[in-house]
């Protein structure tokens, strides 16, 4: 869990902790009159469970406090926009996320794009995101907003054309030897890189097989101006604003670069991943 998450849930479970020693309260002796287990109520307090809204206001009310309850349900909100998980978005189908996804690159000037396993999504051409979306969807069990979330993600892509945002992306050369699709589309899909690599605003970044590389997070990230990091993982969406973590991600960006080919040192990597996409 990230250093934000914890802290925030454990933040909330010092103040239900307060509240029930504020009442004299043992653990036991609240469990009993809420109903709960005890664990249930150290786990709680502890920050290793997160409550609900209704948890809160059941607790805040056994201990007689039932006034603070609204505060601490707000510091519950924050948490939850911490940690977004996806089938909250994707309620109405797998073009949710690309909504919020729009919002963020409205607001952002300056993005940061590590990717070690996925070429980036505004990189991405229409036969990469159907096969990436498709795939994900099934794994989710969505059935839903496919098509929609394809047509979403190729219109969010004309904000590389914006030259007010700055863009730099870094990517490990084993994203171009992944195989998302068929060789045809394959090839389409680098030489989309390739050409976006051009753009006065975009910096391509690879990080080829041969190269020590000086730090590899072991995962993706979006670094949104220096306010902001995204992180994808499999159940939900990462949003981390605490400055030191913002500061972290910005550093491993950073000393991946140092790693990174650019220019037409990235370009000849990229027509190397051409030349080994093995036949269909």
């Amino acid at each position: 869990m990230s250093y934000s998450l914890e802290r925030a849930r454990q933040e909330i479970g010092r103040h239900l902790r307060e509240l029930r020693t504020g009442s004299g309260l043992t653990g036991s002796q609240l469990a009993a009159l809420l109903g709960w287990s005890q664990p249930k109520v150290s786990r709680l307090e502890t920050g290793r469970q997160s409550p609900s809204s209704a948890d809160i206001r059941a607790w805040a009310k056994a201990c007689g406090e039932e006034e603070t309850a609204e505060e601490i349900v707000g510091r519950l909100g924050i948490l939850e926009s911490m940690y977004v998980e996806w089938r909250v978005q994707e309620r109405s189908g797998m073009q949710g996320p690309q909504a919020e996804a729009h919002t963020r690159d409205t607001a952002t000037r300056s993005r940061r794009v590590y990717e070690c396993t996925v070429v980036p999504g505004l990189l991405q051409t229409e036969p990469y995101i159907r096969s990436v979306i498709t795939k994900y969807a099934h794994f989710r069990g969505v059935s839903t907003g496919t098509e929609e979330a394809v047509t979403k993600r190729l219109q969010r892509q004309e904000i590389l054309y914006d030259r007010r945002k700055k863009f730099r992306f870094l990517i490990l050369e084993s994203v171009l030897r992944t195989r998302y699709t068929d060789q045809e589309s394959m090839v389409e899909q680098l030489d989309r890189i390739a050409m976006v690599s051009t753009l006065a605003n975009v910096s391509l970044g690879i990080i080829p097989f041969d190269q020590c590389v000086v730090f590899e997070p072991g995962h993706g990230f979006c670094v949104h101006d220096d306010r902001l990091v995204t992180v994808e993982t499999l159940s939900a969406e990462l949003r981390l604003t605490h400055p030191t973590e913002v500061a972290q991600y910005a550093r491993a960006f950073d000393l991946g670069s140092r790693a990174a080919r650019f220019g037409r040192e990235a370009r000849a990597l990229l027509l190397r991943a051409i030349d080994s996409l093995p036949p269909d």
